[in-house]
């Protein structure tokens, strides 16, 4: 079969949507299906990669967008634009498209032609990370916001009728029953859904990448963050209990994709909190390769996550299979995985650090904990490409 990918990001970034997108995209190349790519250079250090290549069996074509949803979508070249998009599907004429996120060019671009495509539309939603709270627009117009409010105001207007345009669809994907988009769905009464939960590479779960905790026989212990620079992240909270936690000769590893505004707000945090003469380590990682991804992940000791918010964090799933103990604040489905341990804020965050630190019989039960919790799922992912191979042949049956 010919199968379409339009997600707003993929290799070689490092983030969530792409990794997932990814391991589909290859695992149905591997099976002899035709599968295309169509994504965009990115908002950043991604606009020198070329229009087009092919990448482990994946055939990729790269569009030039400026994202700032919701007030603009708008392609930088004559080539980048929501007639192009729409042509290059009709051109391709695949059995199969799937469109990976919302908020973003890929569906709202599509949205006047959806209908007139003769081909299986499945939509493979990541969560909606601007799903309003209804005090928004009251409180940047109580603060002389206007332009805010405004932006609010379209985000209304926008989840309003999403619930529409996702019931054209032959199949809406979701990460989880806890996911926000599938709560939505729920709510208006959408019958299109099926949840197909985040897999992890097998290195995660092979011995190789196990866990023995050698840091039982040493002093020194590693911290690890694997997110983009971004305020959702929210990096810098991990950063200030990390220099004020009471702890020596430790070492904070940061993997994130490229340089940017909030990596640099962080260097400059990074001298004002850490305490002088500090034998402790902050070490800011970006544009790192897959390899050097898993060596983090293989010579680190606890995992640590500080996001706002999360949908289905992928990052979680693969510190877990690895053994590593988990620290979290309470985003996404992140409660339901047995052995993570939960966290609100930098105080709380602190003392986990400084409790970690010194029982480490603690970091090696929870690690144990959380690999058995993975183990006993089917995470792989060829469960994963499984499943989305069946539910493509049938969507396409149906069409016929």
């Amino acid at each position: 079969m010919k199968i379409m990918f339009a997600v707003p990001c993929y290799w070689p970034s490092q983030d969530g949507v792409t990794q997932i997108t990814k391991y589909l995209a290859e695992g149905l190349a591997q099976r002899e299906h035709e599968v295309l790519v169509y994504t965009s250079t990115g908002n950043g250090g991604l606009q020198e990669l070329p229009e087009k290549e092919e990448h482990e069996g994946v055939q990729i074509e790269r569009t030039r967008v400026y994202v700032r949803w919701p007030m603009k979508l708008k392609g930088r070249n004559s080539s980048s634009t929501p007639a192009k998009y729409i042509d290059r599907i009709r051109s391709f004429q695949p059995d199969v498209l799937i469109v990976v996120c919302s908020q973003t060019w890929t569906l709202d671009w599509l949205i006047p032609a959806l209908d007139r495509l003769p081909c299986a539309r499945i939509f493979y939603s990541h969560g909606y990370s601007r799903l309003s709270q209804q005090n928004l627009i009251a409180d940047k117009l109580k603060h002389r916001n206007i332009l805010g409010a405004y932006e609010e105001w379209k985000v209304c207007k926008y989840y309003r009728k999403l619930y529409q345009i996702i019931g054209r669809f032959d199949l809406a994907i979701y990460l989880s029953e806890l996911n926000n988009s599938f709560v939505y769905a729920k709510k208006y009464g959408l019958s299109n859904g099926k949840v197909l939960e985040n897999a992890i590479e097998d290195i995660f779960i092979s011995e190789e990448m196990r866990h023995r905790h050698d840091f039982f026989q040493h002093s020194s212990i590693q911290y690890l963050s694997i997110a983009n620079y971004n305020d959702n992240k929210n990096q810098d909270m991990l950063l200030r209990a990390f220099c004020e936690a009471d702890i020596e000769n430790a070492v904070l590893q940061f993997a994130g994709f490229e340089e940017n505004s909030y990596l640099q707000l962080l260097r400059e945090h990074l001298k004002q909190w850490m305490p002088e003469q500090s034998t402790k380590k902050v070490i800011f990682n970006v544009h790192l390769t897959r390899e050097q991804i898993y060596d983090l992940y293989r010579t680190s000791d606890v995992f640590i996550c500080t996001s706002r918010s999360e949908n289905c964090p992928i990052v979680h799933c693969e510190a877990a299979a690895t053994g590593m103990a988990v620290v979290s604040t309470d985003v996404g489905d992140v409660r339901l995985k047995d052995g993570i341990l939960l966290i609100e804020d930098v105080s709380q965050l602190r003392t986990a650090i400084e409790h970690l630190y010194s029982d480490r019989e603690e970091i090696y039960t929870r690690g144990k904990k959380l690999r058995s919790y993975m183990l006993g799922r089917e995470c792989r992912v060829t469960d994963k490409v499984n499943w989305l191979e069946k539910e493509i042949e049938a969507a396409v049956q149906k069409r016929r």
